[in-house]
């Protein structure tokens, strides 16, 4: 499984800002790595792939912050981290902001989140490798 943004250099991707994650989704492919050019069907199943991406930088507040409700801190901190870098994680479809990057004359799709929208981390995506 790839992972859009695998081959830019770390200091050339957008820097998360306090508690948010920059998230690499799931590279979805024209075509096998056979070289088969995969049908409109098998692309509209790989997108099922574009809620789970894997975590390539962290805001320096990330997991640090007070919690809050109704605008009181109900703790010292965030619970300890859900993830880290280079953790493959679940998170909602509408979640974050798109991030277009042109690297080297291709566009780049990244994800930024905050560190409380990650839905689960993924100890093993191949398990949800069904084409």
């Amino acid at each position: 499984m790839n992972f859009e943004a695998e081959d830019i250099p770390k200091e050339s991707l957008p820097i998360p800002c306090g508690w948010r994650l920059l998230i690499a989704p799931v590279k979805i492919e024209e075509k096998t790595d056979g070289g088969i050019i995969l049908t409109d069907e098998s692309k509209k199943v790989a997108k099922h792939f574009r809620d789970k991406g894997k975590v390539l930088a962290m805001g320096d507040s990330a997991y640090e912050h007070p919690k809050f409700q109704g605008g009181i801190p109900i703790e010292d901190k965030m619970p300890k981290p859900w993830c880290k870098v280079g953790d493959i994680i679940s998170y909602n479809s509408y979640t974050g902001n798109k991030i277009t990057i042109n690297h080297e004359g291709n566009l780049v799709e990244l994800k930024i989140i905050n560190d409380d929208e990650v839905v689960s981390v993924i100890p093993d995506l191949s398990l949800f490798n069904f084409l």
